[in-house]
């Protein structure tokens, strides 16, 4: 069996959506995600070029030609990565179907039947401690165990006094504790509230609003500080009990490594379709097990980065929570064609027993989706 080709298409979604299709000259197609769209159609031109011709059940072997071959590039981050972890999703989905075996079982095995998801809320319209809650309370009667909210830039536009110097004034502090209060206190006990700042702040704000939740029994509060300084999130961890979440922003098993040993936070969140595919999602949550680190994955995905990310999560004994960004868009769930139900459903997603991710395409429902200009891949 070799490969004969690589193809992509954009989907307009929640966000612009990625699919990757790898296919062989035995007529067996292997689907991947990559998320983000930038440079990725491109990028893939070129690792086509790499690997056409190669036998795809080689998937770790063709990972590394791609990564090794793109060194030049700047396959330490990002589109080049972005793009090289699609193919690897498409060509582990591949591998499956091949053998007849589901991802998680290629893997390994599972600890896990089901896996937990939390529900991304982001910041409701009038950006109230009042609509807050109720968008968490939403997510609650939606079956989510797991709420996440935005509270970085959910204050009233006349509490900023300067948007470029990554300080908080008083008044932004008070709203943003107002706001994780008035979630919190929303929610019952059985359901967790996790808090995100986006990258936002220098450390010492970051660490003012980090403080002020400490009344509050979260699930973590995710990248208080900009990704490029270890050092100043290492602070923020150190300085505060809030349990402090980052990860999503770095590339590689490498890149998360210092994170790790250096316990700079306590829950790591790499995006598995984005920051180096299926392989390196499983060497980080090992790695974090290794360190008594707990594993909770970002994702914005269609079924299919969700899915082959909730794969990873079961095959993880230190898993915590794996992100759903999707619930806003009401067709989210219909892309999987080959679901008799929700992929997500009361907040877990049962792993499928399909070979490979286990996700179908719904081709008709995605190409009334299409990105302006783009074209369906038959």
């Amino acid at each position: 069996m070799k490969i004969t080709s690589i193809k992509s298409v954009m989907i307009q979604g929640s966000w612009t959506w990625t699919l990757i299709k790898v296919e062989t000259d035995e007529g067996i197609c292997g689907i991947g995600e990559s998320q983000l769209p930038l440079g990725v159609p491109d990028i893939l031109q070129r690792i086509e070029k790499m690997i056409v011709g190669e036998d795809p059940r080689n998937v770790i072997q063709l990972a590394q030609k791609i990564y090794r071959g793109l060194s030049g590039a700047g396959s330490t981050g990002g589109s080049i990565l972005l793009a090289m972890s699609g193919v690897e999703l498409a060509l582990w989905d591949l591998q499956g179907k091949i053998t007849g075996l589901p991802l998680w079982q290629l893997l390994g095995g599972k600890y896990r039947d089901r896996v937990r998801i939390y529900a991304d809320t982001g910041r409701p319209g009038d950006r109230s401690p009042e609509a807050y809650a109720d968008g968490v309370r939403e997510r609650v009667e939606a079956g989510y165990t797991v709420v996440k909210v935005d509270i970085d830039h959910c204050a009233p536009a006349e509490y900023i006094k300067d948007g470029h110097n990554r300080a908080l004034s008083r008044q932004e502090v008070d709203h943003m504790s107002a706001v994780s209060h008035a979630a919190f206190d929303a929610l019952p006990d059985d359901v967790d509230l996790c808090l995100d700042l986006h990258w936002c702040y220098q450390t010492s704000d970051a660490l003012r609003v980090a403080r002020r939740l400490e009344d509050i029994d979260i699930l973590w509060l995710e990248d208080p500080t900009p990704p490029e300084n270890l050092d100043a999130l290492k602070y923020v961890t150190d300085h505060t009990s809030v349990p402090i979440a980052c990860g999503e922003n770095h590339w590689m098993a490498h890149g998360l490594r210092p994170m790790i040993e250096q316990r700079a936070a306590d829950i790591i969140t790499p995006d598995i379709p984005r920051f180096g595919g299926i392989q390196e999602g499983k060497k980080v949550a090992e790695l974090c097990e290794m360190h008594y680190l707990s594993f909770a994955p970002h994702n914005i995905c269609t079924p299919v980065g969700t899915v082959a990310s909730a794969h990873v999560c079961a095959n993880a004994p230190n898993f915590l929570a794996l992100e759903h960004h999707g619930l806003d868009c009401p067709w989210w769930d219909d892309i999987a064609a080959n679901w008799s139900g929700p992929v997500v459903d009361r907040g877990y997603i049962s792993l499928p027993d399909a070979p490979g991710i286990g996700v179908e395409l719904n081709e008709e429902l995605l190409r009334a989706h299409l990105v302006e200009g783009e074209e369906w891949w038959d």
